[in-house]
């Protein structure tokens, strides 16, 4: 059988997650030939079981890698074993709309482009309470840019937006450059490297947020900072990978404040409840546990 669409998920530790994902897809897929795609990294909890649920209910693949290498690793595992000529990512904590495959397959269609990639929006989920801090991450652009710079058709350049939670491209542009960089151990610019590399080939991409999805996990500022600080770690490695990438952080490292004011700002924000000084303790805990992350990385051992 024909298929039009590979949706690639790759998936570590986050079982009931995976198992709304492909929950979505089931129904997302159900107007074009498409295939899932799901890339195990190495999960030890029940992950497996979830897959295994699913195998009857959609068009599944489901790979396990033997230890956990990173999604960098994963997708491109995923790609080496899926047949579609267009390739649809997806994050295991992302909820499809119904219509996700068919618009970015219909999107493609129309562009008739073999050298664009579709970026597809993806917002908090409805179930979820939105807390102060992820309405300020949103404004923030440390995760996506859709409610900062970004606005519906081209982006320019596309390495600035590649993510990969929502996003589609054709197969032999993956293929053309040999995948992801299996170097990246984190979720965090590999994505951006690829699509650097992408870009020098001739990539476009353009902005469609009709092609919706949902993020159906809760953020705190605790877990971000634990973000952040993997983001600092593949920094380093992206600094030796692609010395050209444009890589601007400064903002950062500029927000980085010694204990004592971090206490202090905390302690404001706490008690104002303002957004000004909540941003403001956002940022101060943010830019440390980057900063802090970036002073245990020596060159070379990223």
């Amino acid at each position: 059988m024909t298929v039009d669409v590979s949706v690639i998920v790759p998936t570590f530790q986050r079982a009931a997650l995976l198992d709304r994902c492909l929950t979505a897809l089931s129904v997302a897929g159900a107007s074009c030939a498409y295939e899932v795609v799901v890339v195990d990294d190495g999960s030890t909890d029940s992950t497996g079981d979830v897959l295994d649920r699913h195998l009857g209910r959609l068009p599944l693949t489901a790979l396990r890698q033997p230890k956990n290498a990173g999604p960098a690793a994963a997708r491109n595992r995923g790609l080496s074993e899926s047949r579609g000529a267009l390739v649809l990512f997806v994050d295991d904590d992302v909820v499809a709309a119904p219509d996700l495959l068919s618009r970015h397959l219909a999107l493609h269609q129309a562009a008739a482009d073999e050298q664009l990639a579709v970026l597809g929006r993806v917002d908090w989920h409805p179930d979820l309470r939105v807390t102060p801090f992820m309405r300020w991450l949103d404004r923030s652009g440390l995760q996506f840019a859709y409610d900062t710079w970004l606005q519906e058709g081209p982006v320019v350049p596309p390495y600035a937006a590649f993510y990969t939670a929502n996003l589609s491209l054709p197969r032999r542009l993956l293929e053309a450059v040999g995948g992801f960089d299996e170097r990246f151990p984190f979720p965090a610019y590999e994505d951006m490297e690829l699509a650097h590399r992408l870009t020098a080939r001739g990539l476009r991409m353009v902005y469609r947020p009709e092609a919706l999805a949902w993020h159906a996990r809760p953020i705190d500022l605790a877990t971000f900072r634990r973000r952040m600080a993997m983001v600092s770690t593949s920094a380093a490695l992206l600094r030796e990978a692609a010395p050209d990438f444009p890589l601007e952080d400064d903002h950062l490292l500029h927000h980085d404040r010694r204990r004592r004011e971090r206490w202090r700002l905390a302690a404001r924000a706490f008690v104002t409840r303002s957004d000004e000084h909540r941003a403001e303790h956002y940022w101060a805990q943010i830019g440390h546990a980057y900063a802090a992350a970036r002073a245990t990385v020596s060159p070379g051992t990223a």
